[in-house]
């Protein structure tokens, strides 16, 4: 495959140990530490992207094959998925960069490397312990759901809060219905999580590789982002499957396996195309911001106060993502 478009890259020298212990510390983020995962993920194939596209493609390999050793201690299928993931991600920036691709077709590709990842790390583990793991799984999650009662964290919580029995049994009952609920949403939650983790990684390796006299499309101004009309579809479909009553069915499991798959498609649906217009409302916000010229600080002030509402905004803002489908209060050309 030619990369001719590269061959005016500088390639000054790395050091290859650092290059090595920020891919480590990126993977570290990832997997161990709680609500940092998401920008680990972005950052973690950084690094080796940048050595690829130097075209030190076998540095790039040791400093991805490397920061993953460590993962070996516990198992040989997720340090050999990560590697893969690392390593295509590095090789499909290098093919934006000659090509030139825009910014979403990138986002795209890295997107769907990560759903690749996912379902390369599933297929390992039934190729290795067998078709019926996940259910092993699934038993065990379920297991622990049942008895959360017993765990100490929440006789410690009920002291805690000083709950009597009858308030503890309610949290642990809410709890619970939250727990099993999860499962069935994790498709949506997953493909929210690698759409962010895709344009964060876009957002920083672009701003990386200028500085490193390497040219890539950028994004458009966030105030211009948009979507195509028929995408509101893919909510309507959401609320019709979740809002519709029970459904007769041929599925085992009769009318209530229909069901409750339309809820669990429906509400996939909700969470993804959600996400895209509130993703839209801030774009909206961020234009009326604009529109009045108030200042940066201003701004960031008035989305930390929004976010005290937080509920609130998980409504508000694909609502208005929707309606400037048809109110177009940024005055954007649309076609």
């Amino acid at each position: 495959m030619p990369f001719d478009n590269l061959s005016g890259i500088k390639t000054k020298k790395f050091n290859m140990g650092l290059f090595i212990l920020l891919t480590f510390l990126a993977l570290l983020g990832t997997i161990l530490i709680p609500g940092v995962g998401l920008l680990g993920a972005a950052l973690l194939p950084v690094p080796v992207s940048l050595l690829v596209i130097r075209g030190r493609v076998k540095d790039g390999v040791i400093c991805a094959v490397t920061a993953c050793l460590i993962l070996f201690l516990f198992g040989y299928i997720l340090p050999l998925v990560m590697m893969f993931l690392i390593i295509t991600i590095a090789f499909a920036h290098r093919y934006a960069v000659e090509k030139q691709w825009p910014a979403w077709r990138t986002v795209y590709t890295v997107f769907f490397i990560f759903v690749g990842a996912v379902l390369l790390y599933m297929l390992l583990y039934v190729i290795f312990y067998g078709p019926g793991v996940f259910s092993e799984i699934s038993g065990t999650y379920n297991a622990y759901i049942e008895g959360m009662g017993d765990d100490p964290i929440f006789s410690s919580y009920a002291g805690l809060m000083m709950l009597d029995r009858a308030d503890l049994d309610a949290v642990l009952t809410q709890t619970r219905t939250v727990l099993r609920f999860i499962p069935k949403i994790l498709p949506g939650i997953l493909a929210v999580s690698f759409a962010l983790i895709s344009t964060a990684n876009y957002m920083i390796s672009s701003n990386i590789y200028k500085r490193n006299q390497i040219e890539i499309i950028p994004f458009k101004p966030f105030i211009t982002w948009d979507l195509p009309w028929y995408y509101v579809w893919g909510v309507i479909a959401g609320l019709v499957l979740v809002l519709i009553p029970e459904m007769g069915g041929s599925l085992d499991g009769g009318p209530a396996a229909v069901d409750m798959a339309a809820d669990i498609i429906g509400y996939n649906l909700i969470i993804i195309f959600g996400a895209l217009y509130a993703a839209l409302g801030v774009s909206v916000l961020w234009g009326i911001f604009e529109r009045f010229k108030l200042g940066f600080l201003i701004r960031i002030i008035i989305i930390i106060f929004l976010w005290f509402f937080f509920v609130v905004i998980l409504f508000i803002f694909p609502l208005l993502g929707i309606i400037d489908i048809w109110a177009n209060f940024r005055k954007l050309k649309r076609n």
